[in-house]
């Protein structure tokens, strides 16, 4: 009888240790991400910020992708070929590259894609990143049909595409989502629903398994992946956690590997005990207040530099956030390449003290004084230390007799005030496509849409900028933009703050991270020591 019951209970916990086991090893290969918002949507062609585009990156593969350093690699194009002119493109694909339903990826699948994109039908926020293809803002903008577009299918494993003006951007520009083909077949049968979970198919290193609204973003390896041997973690879990402080509290309880982003006010606290898990990249990022240059009084140049004024970049850069950040002021960061960095506001020389004073004597020339201060709303983005920041500026604001209101919003609400221009003030941020000026300055001009969030219009301005598009010298191309650059902060349609960083959480056993100036942390280049 004890013989027997021995017997049972040692089965028992032999099974047990089995279960236990299989369910460890499953938790071992699998990624746990925070991922701050929840998406709108995982469509390449339709997503608008940065929580979407770390699933999407994992889902989706283009002509090109990044490597674990940030920098161009062969993506669906194993070489390509450009003409002396630099005007026609042709890629040729690999035939080893799948949807995720075992359906080969052609260079049909790209035509689709970036007619889809450029379709005004589909409302993609970011068309206008196309329009160096021949016809692209034609057909953008209703003047053309999408047949007419600078892109074609040679046959199934060659694409021609065929541009306005020489781009030396393009492969980089050509790793963007945007950029990304589209399952015909799965379009087809399902139309604007193919990207529904239950119907989606992708072409990258991972699938999407289950999408569970405000909890849970589950992505499984993609077994026809071409590359899908190196592809180490089984599933990748994205969890959209708004709150860095419930996400540091998850982080050391070991629930996530990876959060984007930390408390500041925990910033000396983890430089201190927690050094080996806080990762920087320097990126090609800036974060500024934009005006809405159709709206009064901020039609108004000198009104738009009073409040710029206004802001001690200084006390935000250095003492609120504390990160070794740059003071912006101007558009274009450092490390862009093939340009000149140069802050373009003469007034930053002088004390902040000294630009409040130059800030309250443009308001009184303009009727604006102690009994009748500025006043506007300034909307912002929540959650973060977002609102921190926004609690000084206004504070700082009052210094020059402007009344500020503060009304905060969730990121994709806030972006979508500012592409429908419903604000006056509104706090904005903009992370490279792509390794070149032009990614910045164009977000001002006129041809730029809804991604010109100010409305911002000067033909000057526009000019250069076009002007720049047709230079095919570097040299030259990069004066030109800087001479468009100077017209714009003369203007000041926005007031640059900082130049910024971006700011992880990385679990000590992750392997594979390599801080890079584009912030391209692709779950397929980690692995779990």
């Amino acid at each position: 009888m004890f013989k027997n019951s021995t017997k049972k209970i040692f089965s028992i916990f032999i099974l047990l240790f089995f279960i236990s086991s299989n369910l460890y090893a499953d938790n071992f290969k699998t990624l746990y991400r925070g991922n701050g918002t929840e998406p709108d949507t995982l469509d390449p062609h339709l997503a608008t910020g940065s929580w979407e585009g770390n699933i999407i990156n994992d889902l989706f593969v283009g002509l090109y992708t990044k490597n674990e350093n940030g920098k161009p690699v062969s993506g669906s194009s194993l070489n390509h070929k450009k003409s002396i002119d630099g005007l026609k493109y042709n890629f040729y694909l690999r035939e080893d590259h799948f949807w995720s339903d075992g359906v080969k990826v052609t260079a049909h699948d790209y035509v689709e894609g970036f007619r889809r994109v450029l379709n005004p039908k589909t409302a993609s926020q970011y068309a206008s990143l196309l329009y160096l293809i021949k016809n692209a803002k034609e057909i953008n903008t209703g003047k053309r049909n999408v047949e007419s577009l600078g892109v074609k299918a040679i046959n199934d494993y060659e694409l021609e595409i065929i541009l306005n003006y020489p781009a030396p951007y393009l492969i980089e520009l050509l790793t963007h989502y945007t950029t990304y083909p589209i399952p015909r077949h799965v379009l087809n049968k399902y139309g604007k629903d193919w990207i529904k979970p239950q119907n989606i198919e992708t072409n990258g290193p991972y699938s999407l398994f289950n999408w569970r609204p405000h909890d849970n973003i589950h992505l499984k390896r993609n077994s026809f992946f071409y590359d899908n041997k190196e592809v180490w973690f089984d599933d990748v879990i994205f969890y959209p956690i708004d709150d860095n402080e419930a996400a540091l509290r998850k982080f050391r309880a070991g629930e996530l590997d990876i959060n984007n982003g930390y408390p500041e006010n925990k910033s000396q606290w983890l430089k201190k005990n927690m050094s080996n898990n806080i990762k920087h990249d320097d990126i090609m990022v800036i974060s500024y207040l934009i005006f809405n240059s159709l709206v009064p009084p901020f039609d108004d140049k000198d009104i738009r530099k009073a409040v710029s004024l206004s802001i001690d970049r200084d006390v935000i850069v250095n003492k609120i956030r504390n990160f070794n950040e740059t003071i912006a002021w101007s558009l274009v960061p450092k490390g862009i390449e093939n340009y000149e960095f140069s802050n373009l506001i003469e007034e930053q020389k002088l004390s902040q003290e000294e630009r409040y004073e130059l800030a309250r004597n443009i308001l009184l020339s303009k009727g604006y004084g102690d009994d009748n201060p500025l006043k506007f709303t300034l909307k912002y983005r929540s959650g973060g230390d977002q609102k921190k920041h926004m609690v000084a500026i206004q504070s700082m604001l009052s210094k020059a007799n402007i009344n500020t209101t503060l009304e905060a919003s969730e990121p994709k609400v806030l972006y979508n005030y500012l592409r429908t221009g419903d604000f006056q003030v509104g706090d904005a941020g903009w992370i490279a496509d792509f390794n070149d000026a032009s990614n910045f300055l164009f977000l001002f001009q006129s041809s730029s849409g809804g991604l010109n969030y100010g409305r911002y219009s000067n033909k000057i301005f526009d000019d250069l900028m076009l002007e720049a598009q047709n230079e095919v010298n570097i040299l030259d191309r990069a004066k030109i933009l800087k001479e468009a650059e100077i017209i714009l902060m003369k203007d000041m349609p926005l007031a640059p703050i900082l130049f910024g960083i971006s700011r992880y959480l990385v679990q000590e056993d992750i392997e594979g991270w390599i801080e890079n100036p584009s912030s391209f942390h692709a779950s397929r280049y980690l692995r779990r020591r």
